[in-house]
């Protein structure tokens, strides 16, 4: 017989441990952690810690939104590019600098504002008719991100355009905005969009974002800031190998190689592949090509194998290949592999020169 004290005791103790992880899972829902947003390289954990789970959500949002545009900007790509900080001493410097090393690029600390492509940002309070505003503003060398951010009902959104100056190259920028809709709103609506510093242009796309209650995400549901971060860069890519083919006529197949990846989703490249790719670069001037051909798709379209190829001239840009000079070929009907074929998949990587 169980002892009716003991019982009750028992069932007390779970109904705490039952409403301790209720309230723990309830604030994880609402922010994130002082580790999501320490940079590596330099940080001081108590400047986040002072500061509630959901204003450190607003700020990883933010800087996620800011730093996965800076990818898609062709002379910020993190493969290539270098960039030189400050230790960070501000709540959102530690965003911005975290956000950078998981998007791959590379950080060199340095004492002051040193470097061809220095970090700098900032973030400004405006009173408004529409209420308190911040701007906040991401600078790499010459190339200037900024845009307006206002917290409604405990979440944060775009109120305004992303600006963007000292670069060309914008037309193809897609923002990530999405990540503003997992937070859920009560009829909220924000703008999306990109512009030039005081430059008009009729074929950007702008619109406008509504979001309601049932958008509403749990926080380990919402898009992983890493996963934003490989979908602007894919987003890149994809856009370059929509460019015109090259007029392969006027070049002489140089050098061939052929990559083998152990299955057919995998991205991984391994030891052997990436040796094969710096032989390969080796003898590479400023006038050759890199041909990419990844796709062997029945059907002309295959995600896996344009994931592959993707990963391939990430490779290449790493080794100073610009990206204008490696092609992306469009799928051959070469061979039929099924959606269950799970075998060594190659690819073909064609090193061409000028005839």
């Amino acid at each position: 017989m169980i002892n009716v004290n003991v019982r009750q005791k028992t069932l007390s103790v779970i109904a705490s441990a039952l409403l301790i992880s209720a309230c723990a899972s309830s604030n994880n829902s609402k922010g994130v952690s002082v580790d999501s947003l320490l940079p590596r390289i330099s940080a001081s954990p108590e400047v986040l810690a002072e500061m509630s789970a959901q204003e450190r959500s607003h700020l990883q949002l933010i800087a996620t939104n800011l730093v996965a545009t800076l990818v898609q900007i062709p002379e910020m790509r993190p493969e290539s590019a270098t960039l030189q900080i400050s230790a960070p001493v501000t709540s959102f410097g530690h965003a911005i600098v975290r956000a950078m090393e998981d998007a791959g690029f590379g950080l060199q600390l340095v004492s002051a504002d040193q470097g061809r492509r220095y970090v700098s940002y900032s973030k400004r309070l405006s009173e408004t008719e529409s209420g308190l505003v911040t701007d906040y503003m991401l600078a790499v060398g010459k190339v200037s991100l900024s845009r307006e951010y206002i917290v409604e009902n405990d979440a944060v959104f775009p109120s305004s355009l992303m600006k963007i100056s000292g670069t060309d190259s914008i037309a193809d920028i897609d923002l990530s905005d999405n990540i503003f809709a997992e937070q859920g709103g009560n009829n909220t609506a924000f703008i999306s969009g990109a512009q030039s510093t005081g430059v008009a242009n009729p074929n950007l796309r702008v619109e406008t974002v509504d979001v309601f209650d049932f958008d509403e995400l749990p926080q380990d549901k919402r898009t992983r800031q890493e996963l934003v971060f490989a979908q602007a860069k894919q987003r890149f890519f994809e856009s370059d190998a929509q460019r015109s083919a090259p007029d392969l006529s006027r070049y002489r197949k140089h050098r061939r190689t052929v990559l083998i990846f152990d299955n057919n989703s995998t991205q991984m490249m391994g030891a052997a592949n990436k040796q094969a790719v710096r032989l390969l670069v080796r003898e590479f001037s400023d006038d050759d090509v890199m041909v990419i051909k990844a796709c062997q798709d029945a059907d002309g379209s295959d995600q896996p194998s344009m994931n592959r190829a993707i990963r391939v001239e990430e490779e290449l840009v790493g080794y100073g290949i610009p990206t204008e000079s490696a092609y992306i070929a469009p799928c051959a009907r070469t061979s039929y592999r099924h959606a269950s074929d799970d075998s060594p998949t190659p690819v073909e990587l064609i090193h061409y020169t000028p005839k």
